[in-house]
């Protein structure tokens, strides 16, 4: 069926006149329903500043186990994190698994039987 159908239907018995329906008003801010499928990965620091990025624009990774620190290369950033136990995080990583990594302070890592990220670089590629 073609957008000019949808229309005619939209609009069948109104006069001819075009409106638009209440659910697609402009008035108040709108949030899709559910989310899309683009899949992005947060990275929270602890004194709350986040950035996510886009797995779209991951090129690579490296896990290095003997400096347990796992390399994460974007287009325009370059993070690295530095942990605990990363190689389970580094596998579900390549499947673009994880929503967000939130640092954990170094103390705290001991209570963790997981993955422990305890820092987390962000570099912004010039």
């Amino acid at each position: 069926m073609s957008l000019t159908g949808n229309f005619d239907k939209l609009n069948k018995g109104n006069g001819g006149q075009e409106t638009v329906p209440p659910d697609l008003s402009m008035d108040e801010t709108e949030n899709y329903a559910t989310p899309s499928q683009t899949r992005n990965l947060c990275f929270v620091q602890p004194d709350g500043r986040r950035l996510f990025l886009n797995y779209a624009y991951l090129v690579s990774g490296e896990y290095s186990p003997e400096a347990n620190t796992i390399k994460l290369i974007y287009t325009t950033h370059e993070i690295t994190l530095k942990g605990r136990n990363l190689e389970g995080l580094f596998e579900i990583l390549m499947m673009h698994v994880p929503r967000q990594i939130v640092m954990l302070e170094k103390r705290y890592e001991s209570i963790s039987a997981e993955s422990a990220v305890h820092e987390i670089s962000i570099n912004q590629k010039a």
